[in-house]
């Protein structure tokens, strides 16, 4: 039986691209904003660490988008109800999830381009990579409130969406009605 290219091709992508939200998210969260303290002065940490998030944020952008457009994509062909009742409700988790993430993306993206713009401008005081000094201005220290408490939903989501493909790629392949359907696939 020959391997499907272009479904292959499209799982690869969808991997990638999570692999480099999730990782590129978790890597910045537990190791670059809690060493942005090294740096003394406050100022400079928040135009790193802004920089930093700024330019990874391409990467991450590109990684969550064609994870989004593999996974929509292959969902409009293929539901779930296909394989069985407990994937089609795995299929459903997955899309919750991906929404939440790609939302939640976009306003992190949003509000960390807010707090670059303004350290690199302005400037602004940073205690850490994640936290506002005391003398920041207050739509500083919302945002970044924001952009701290989205990262953490957005990682989770990211990781449920992991644990969920997971599932579904497991149920599906121990399906029958999938294993005919797979044969098909381009």
């Amino acid at each position: 039986m020959p391997t499907p290219t272009l479904t292959t091709s499209a799982y690869v992508l969808h991997n990638l691209g999570l692999a480099a939200g999730f990782g590129g998210s978790l890597f910045g969260r537990v190791a670059l904003n809690p060493s942005a303290k090294l740096i003394s002065d406050k100022q400079d940490r928040a135009k790193i660490v802004n920089a930093a998030w700024n330019g990874y944020n391409v990467i991450n952008a590109i990684g969550l988008g064609s994870t989004a457009l593999t996974w929509f994509f292959g969902r409009s062909k293929i539901s779930g109800r296909s394989i069985s009742p407990a994937a089609r409700k795995l299929v459903i988790v997955k899309d919750f999830l991906m929404g939440a993430t790609l939302v939640s993306g976009l306003v992190n993206l949003i509000g960390g381009g807010f707090l670059a713009k303004r350290a690199l401008g302005d400037g602004i005081p940073m205690e850490s990579g994640s936290k506002a000094a005391d003398e920041a201005p207050a739509d500083v220290k919302s945002t970044t409130k924001l952009v701290n408490w989205l990262g953490v939903f957005n990682l989770a989501c990211m990781a449920g969406i992991i644990g969920v493909s997971t599932w579904l790629d497991n149920t599906a392949q121990t399906s029958s009605k999938w294993k005919l359907i797979a044969n098909v696939l381009p």
